[in-house]
């Protein structure tokens, strides 16, 4: 009797999968939360940028812009010649990176748990405390994952080149996609929030996951060319009103890319 009444289940669990558009409907379907985080991301970028700009400015003196053809000869002219202006573009970097994971932890419970149907506000950001000690020491261990997956990462291009690129993409996003299940766990399904096992079981559940795992490769790789294709659209326009809003719509194109990312760990406690 209990042979024949778990063999349903175990069959079920078999067939589950995860639907990637499933998974960005969870997006599309919280516009004012990912309004709200785009906003904080804008105010975070315009701080960040300000000690950056002064300096640039200063040394500049009267010139506004780099003359058309020459803008990257010229910013390395500037960057060469005035040395507090690259000690200020690389304290403002490695801010930015610090900041970045700091929110990338903080921000973890509140996202998953609004990705996950929840609207109360105060039930969505109190996540943020609550899970705080279980975000610290999973992303820990996601920080190891990531540098070993990184250098495996590096051996496809090495020894194929650009047509080690897909394998290559493919073995940066696993981790990132572990990292999002071990935090769902934790948030959404009470795992043991500071137990290695939590993030190892991540690990191998991502893994029999093909469609999970290039689905998210996938994203990621979205996400990357949009921030390039935007890079290069905003040096070639110039500090002109066009180039900022090419450079805004592109924090918000990888932001709505990073979610959908989230989402997919989200959807699969679903499926």
């Amino acid at each position: 009797m209990d042979a024949s009444s778990e063999a349903p289940e175990s069959a079920g669990r078999g067939r589950r999968h995860t639907w990637p558009l499933r998974a960005l409907a969870r997006v599309v379907m919280a516009p004012g939360f990912v309004l709200a985080l785009w906003a904080a991301q804008l105010l975070l970028a315009k701080l960040l940028a300000g000690p950056g700009r002064a300096a640039a400015e200063a040394a500049m003196r009267n010139f506004t812009w780099f003359d058309d053809g020459h803008r990257l000869r010229a910013v390395t002219e500037l960057l060469i010649e005035e040395p507090a202006v690259a000690a200020a573009i690389a304290t403002s970097l490695s801010a930015s990176a610090v900041l970045a994971a700091v929110f990338s932890v903080v921000a973890a419970p509140p996202i998953l748990t609004r990705l996950d149907g929840e609207r109360s506000l105060a039930w969505i950001f109190g996540s943020a405390g609550r899970e705080l000690p279980a975000m610290v020491v999973q992303s820990g261990y996601g920080l190891v994952f990531r540098a070993l997956c990184t250098s495996l990462a590096a051996v496809p291009v090495a020894l194929l080149g650009a047509g080690g690129l897909p394998l290559a993409l493919l073995l940066a996003s696993f981790p990132l996609l572990v990292l999002d299940r071990a935090r769902a766990a934790v948030v959404l399904d009470d795992a043991r929030p500071l137990h290695p096992m939590t993030f190892l079981r991540a690990i191998g559940h991502v893994a029999k996951r093909p469609l999970w795992w290039l689905s998210g490769a996938l994203i990621e790789s979205l996400k990357l060319a949009v921030v390039v294709g935007a890079l290069a659209l905003v040096i070639q326009a110039g500090p002109s009103p066009g180039g900022i809003w090419v450079a805004r719509a592109a924090g918000l194109a990888g932001l709505i890319f990073g979610l959908w990312r989230v989402a997919l760990a989200v959807e699969d406690r679903r499926a």
